[in-house]
């Protein structure tokens, strides 16, 4: 019985905990203050598995001063790093909501910024939110560095273009130095869009009209975001010569997240050598077109064509529960939508919007631009998710326009495809859910893959690496170690898409199970020629079949993949459950 007391005062604190968070919560707590939850931080009594839910209540509600004590206790280092961590986010979250910042001295945020991960990012995106000016040489060593991680830079970025100021134009100029490799260059520009516009185009057509290389989808982002700069560029590009490629990736880039601004898309047309004028079809060339669909129409090349990274439809839409979650899941469009509602949505798509999918152009009162779906508002913020699918949150107070922008899918698309191709693509969509090889889905293949950009060389030097690295190298790494990839309906994923990203001819996937009921998994491979297994961090033997026992909770299948010398065109998966198994299962999906 020596540990009643113990338990008595921690229940006893549970409940104080309980009360507080409920008169917290209460329409009568007085709006920007959190005391009675402040007493009970300040107390010293609150263990550390409870700090973040305080801290985040406080955060909500708290005044500048609350949010100051919270804000010593970390650069002191008061809090444990997972508190530290909570913490941080619940004072960015303050900021997006309420425009709130702790009192005192935020320079020292400048030490976060040297932390590691995670804590260094969102330090990083606090001084830009804060406006710290203090941190701006710490900023711009981070952004200037070729050392530095690339979502590192951009969010060293971001943050100079939010503090602002002559030293913020400086980095960004050097960036933009063809010294640069052509992407840091982009990023420089399309940092340059907010601090100097003129400069920022300059730059920006400097880039282009030198260099074929780079990816310009952040400078042409930039510009969509920001009011007049559209029109701005198109005019500047009437004046100059730039490569066709370029003009192409940009028009993309722009059909890609649902803008088809006319002016800026009729430039960029006429640089890529192509039509600008969005002809509709005659009453006979529909049917005509209609006819084809149906009597000609490939669905095995249409499904490839969706597939194709320039059309980005796998960026928003998902067929088998892979891929993106913007837009709504194909997979059984075919069996309920005729081919001429197919046509129509692809050639003209802002005539026939779903609620659940109509978009929202909201204008900031320091003129930027975003379009997307509404997730959720309140009287506090608006939720947007872009055709990438990223939440943005825009405070009320920031909104000086909004108002309704149509189908997130532009029109003009169908400019990067032959009149086959459009035939086929549609045939491809018209099958899907119907009987056949593009029925829905009924076995437990793994449709979403993902590809680690950088196999770790524990593995290629090391036929069974050590368990804990594997699991801290592999199992543990950052989503950004990832991309996603996707499988074809019938669950193949192709080899020749995922070459770009092989390391030594090699290729490591991931993908997970959610076992709802303990029990054996069986999980089948088309081809484990040349190719190790794993099961969490537990190796398999490389056949075509295994089975083992799995507890409940989220489980990782991995896949090491030699991929000279093969035959097989792809990979494909399933999970399985086997004869008496009490096992329950799901495949993860999504994005």
């Amino acid at each position: 019985m020596r540990n009643r007391p113990r338990i008595i005062s921690a229940l006893f604190l549970s409940a104080i905990t309980l009360l507080l968070v409920s008169t917290y919560q209460s329409p009568a707590t007085a709006q920007g203050s959190a005391s009675p939850m402040m007493k009970l931080l300040k107390s010293g009594r609150v263990p550390a598995s409870r700090q973040g839910t305080i801290i985040e209540l406080i955060c909500r509600k708290g005044n500048p001063e609350e949010l100051g004590f919270i804000w010593e206790q970390i650069i002191n280092d008061k809090f444990q790093a997972d508190v530290k961590q909570e913490s941080l986010l619940a004072l960015k979250e303050a900021f997006q909501n309420r425009k709130i910042k702790p009192a005192g001295n935020l320079a020292d945020i400048s030490k976060l910024i040297e932390a590691k991960p995670p804590v260094n990012q969102i330090a990083i995106e606090l001084a830009g939110l804060w406006k710290v000016s203090g941190a701006a040489d710490k900023l711009q060593q981070l952004a200037l560095s070729a050392r530095t991680d690339e979502k590192l830079r951009i969010a060293a970025i971001d943050a100079l273009v939010s503090i602002g100021g002559p030293e913020s134009v400086q980095a960004m100029q050097k960036l933009t130095q063809a010294d640069s490799p052509a992407d840091i260059r982009y990023l420089g520009a399309a940092a340059l869009v907010t601090l100097d516009l003129q400069q920022a185009i300059k730059a920006g057509i400097n880039i282009m009209t030198s260099s074929k290389e780079g990816d310009p989808t952040p400078f042409i982002e930039a510009i969509l975001d920001t009011r007049g700069a559209a029109d701005q560029l198109a005019a500047a590009l009437a004046t100059q010569q730039i490569p066709e490629d370029v003009a192409k990736k940009q028009l993309r880039y722009m059909y890609s997240v649902g803008r088809s601004d006319k002016a800026l898309s009729d430039a960029l047309s006429k640089a890529a050598g192509m039509s600008s004028e969005d002809k509709e079809l005659t009453e006979e060339e529909f049917k005509q077109l209609l006819a084809d669909v149906i009597e000609h129409g490939n669905a095995d090349r249409g499904e490839q064509i969706f597939r194709r990274a320039d059309l980005s439809c796998m960026k928003c839409h998902s067929v088998s529960k892979a891929g993106g979650e913007v837009g709504p899941d194909l997979s059984p469009i075919g069996a309920s939508s005729p081919v001429d509602y197919l046509v129509r949505s692809i050639l003209y798509p802002n005539q026939a919007v779903k609620e659940a999918y109509q978009t929202y152009v909201i204008i900031t009162i320091e003129g930027k631009i975003i379009r997307g779906i509404i997730v959720d508002r309140n009287e506090e913020r608006v939720i947007l998710k872009d055709a990438n699918g990223k939440e943005m949150v825009i405070p009320v107070d920031d909104i000086d326009d909004e108002a309704e922008g149509g189908s997130l899918m532009p029109q003009g698309l169908t400019k990067f495809l032959t009149r086959d191709e459009l035939v086929d693509l549609v045939k491809y969509l018209s099958v899907l859910g119907k009987p056949g090889p593009y029925a829905i889905r009924s076995k437990p293949t793994i449709q979403r893959w993902l590809a680690m950009r950088e196999i770790p060389s524990l593995l290629l030097t090391n036929e069974n690496p050590d368990e804990e690295l594997f699991e801290e190298h592999v199992l543990r790494a950052p989503a950004t170690a990832f991309v996603p990839q996707y499988a074809m309906v019938a669950g193949l994923l192709p080899f020749e898409e995922l070459k770009s990203l092989s390391t030594d001819s090699k290729i490591l996937l991931q993908a997970e199970l959610d076992v709802t009921e303990a029990g054996t998994v069986g999980v089948r491979i088309n081809s484990a020629q040349d190719t190790r297994i794993w099961i969490d961090s537990q190796r398999l033997k490389s056949q075509t079949e295994n089975e083992i026992e799995l507890s409940k909770g989220i489980h990782k299948l991995t896949l090491l993949i030699d991929l000279s010398n093969r035959n097989d065109p792809g990979v494909q998966a399933e999970f399985f459950k086997p004869a008496g198994s009490k096992a329950s299962f799901t495949v993860v999906g999504g994005k």
